[in-house]
């Protein structure tokens, strides 16, 4: 189950990756982890330094991949978004600002994506 897991994790997370790099965003980091936990993605968008949770979902009938972001999550992304900023300070330096986006997928059960959202800003 927790192989299962992880390759669905990498499955969305690459998902969200090629889908914003499709958008004009370019891709900085995948699954950053400090002290303080785990990124799924960092990427930039201009002078913006993008983090970004990326929830998949096979299926939606037990709820969706958005009620899976809580604002405790979001806060601990925040925390890490800042430590990361903190051992890097040229990546800091060089981006003036960052958010918090969110990027949700739900795929069937032949794995097919039926849907992906792209949420800004969300913390």
């Amino acid at each position: 189950m927790k192989d299962l897991n992880y390759k669905k994790g990498r499955d969305g997370e690459d998902i969200a990756k090629y889908f914003l790099i499709d958008k004009g965003m370019l891709w900085v980091e995948s699954n950053h982890v400090n002290n303080l936990g785990e990124i799924d993605l960092i990427m930039s968008e201009g002078d913006v330094l993008v983090f970004i949770e990326v929830k998949l979902k096979i299926g939606d009938q037990y709820g969706t991949p958005e009620e899976m972001i809580s604002k405790g999550k979001i806060s601990r992304v925040k925390r890490i978004a800042e430590g990361f900023l903190v051992i890097n300070p040229k990546m800091a330096k060089k981006f003036s600002k960052y958010r918090i986006d969110a990027f949700c997928i739900v795929k069937d059960f032949e794995g097919n994506t039926k849907r992906v959202s792209h949420y800004k800003n969300i913390g």
